[in-house]
């Protein structure tokens, strides 16, 4: 199945420390954040376009790597969702993966079994299952244990139907509804059900210093 991804990697970084977007740190490999994620859909030949959302202030450090219609450059927006918004128009194929830009670790096989679900769901996301036990806290207090046999922790890629996850993105944006995942908006403004996808617990987000230390 042909399809377009969505990078998103126009943050700021700032759980880091290190004074600029984090996309562009040095892997021990000596390739960036941002180049190792982009490699998993350079290498797939059934990825046809990339589309990379960054400020417009760091679209010269994305543009290293060039292919002539397959890799577009769009620029971000105050939030998250904003750039999901803006990447989104850019967008060609029926079918459009969203990932985290600083998700550098993700294997393909999660990309092949989104594909896979792909073929008779409208979207279709990655997750894991909760290790740890979660407490709903009020106050500084614990209100109650919650039930983690039931709870996935979701990441990304998340795949959806082209035309599905734009509509929602507008209607959220209508809206004026901030989600914390893209996901989000589909299940709020759609009828239509999310399916989940075993991911890996190696398909961590780089968000501070010690993520670079966890074993690949």
């Amino acid at each position: 199945m042909d399809y377009s991804v969505l990078i998103v990697a126009a943050g700021r970084g700032e759980r880091m420390g290190l004074g600029y977007n984090k996309v562009f740190y040095k892997l021990k490999e000596g390739t960036t954040i941002l180049d190792t994620t982009m490699e998993l859909f350079m290498k797939d030949p059934r990825c046809k376009q990339i589309v990379i959302v960054t400020n417009q202030n760091e679209m010269t450090l994305a543009m290293k790597k060039r292919e002539i219609g397959r890799i577009v450059h769009v620029a971000g927006g105050e939030t998250r969702q904003a750039s999901v918004r803006n990447g989104l128009m850019a967008i060609t194929e029926e079918v459009v993966l969203i990932h985290d830009g600083a998700r550098p670790w993700c294997p393909m096989k999660c990309v092949d079994d989104l594909l896979e679900a792909m073929k008779t769901e409208d979207a279709a996301i990655l997750g894991v299952p909760v290790k740890d036990t979660i407490k709903e806290v009020e106050n500084g207090y614990i209100v109650k244990t919650v039930e983690r046999t039931r709870l996935v922790q979701a990441q990304t890629p998340q795949a959806f139907k082209t035309s599905l996850i734009t509509e929602a993105c507008k209607r959220a944006y209508i809206a004026g509804i901030k989600v914390t995942d893209d996901a989000q908006m589909v299940e709020t403004y759609t009828k239509a059900r999310v399916k989940i996808i075993e991911g890996s617990y190696s398909n961590i987000k780089i968000t501070t210093q010690e993520d670079l230390k966890l074993p690949k």
